[in-house]
């Protein structure tokens, strides 16, 4: 029996297998990444779109966070008191907005970080306020926004720079028509 010659058996794979194992994995990962971008540039040109619509219905009264900052630091220093009283009385003036802290303050976690309504709504009770509701929050606020009853724009502003909020809107439909509504929208 002849048997004929045996040719040397290669181990490697053939390259152009090698070639098409390689297009099956790294294509769909191109694809996967491209889509994530594609899907990511597509909500951000509608959060672009969307910017100046809610920017026009903004309303803020009251002095800004930063205006109020500023004042605070232009305000002159208290003189220190001398062995010697003076017989003027002496008065400065006042930054502060003349809204009280009178009204309740109902807070809403939007973005479902736990314990986040919690923690405002302490910052908001260390600064004077007293608070109403903490729960979550349904819908799809843009930004941290205070939400007013009419004729509270004052209050709003004053929790809004105690907060650091600077959005404030009037309350809508299904609002509490007596406290201040604030919706966080960020990690804060």
């Amino acid at each position: 029996m002849d048997q004929p010659p045996l040719e040397p058996r290669d181990d490697r794979r053939d390259p152009e297998r090698r070639g098409a194992a390689w297009t099956v994995i790294v294509l769909p990962a191109v694809w996967l990444v491209l889509g994530v971008a594609g899907g990511w540039a597509i909500i951000e040109a509608v959060r672009d779109d969307e910017a100046p619509a809610r920017s026009a219905e903004r309303t803020t009264t009251g002095p800004t966070p930063t205006a109020k900052a500023t004042a605070k630091k232009s305000a002159k220093p208290k003189p220190k008191k001398s062995a010697t009283p003076k017989t003027e009385p002496t008065t400065e003036p006042t930054t502060e907005p003349t809204a009280t802290r009178s009204i309740g303050v109902s807070v809403y976690n939007q973005i479902g970080i736990g314990g986040l309504a919690g923690r405002v709504a302490g910052q908001a009770q260390a600064a004077g306020w007293t608070i109403g509701a903490i729960a979550d929050w349904r819908g799809n606020v843009p930004q941290d926004t205070i939400y007013f009853p009419a004729g509270r724009q004052g209050e709003a502003a004053l929790l809004g720079a105690d907060l650091a909020i600077s959005r404030l809107m009037p309350a809508t439909a299904g609002m509490s028509g007596t406290n201040l509504t604030v919706v966080l929208a960020s990690p804060r």
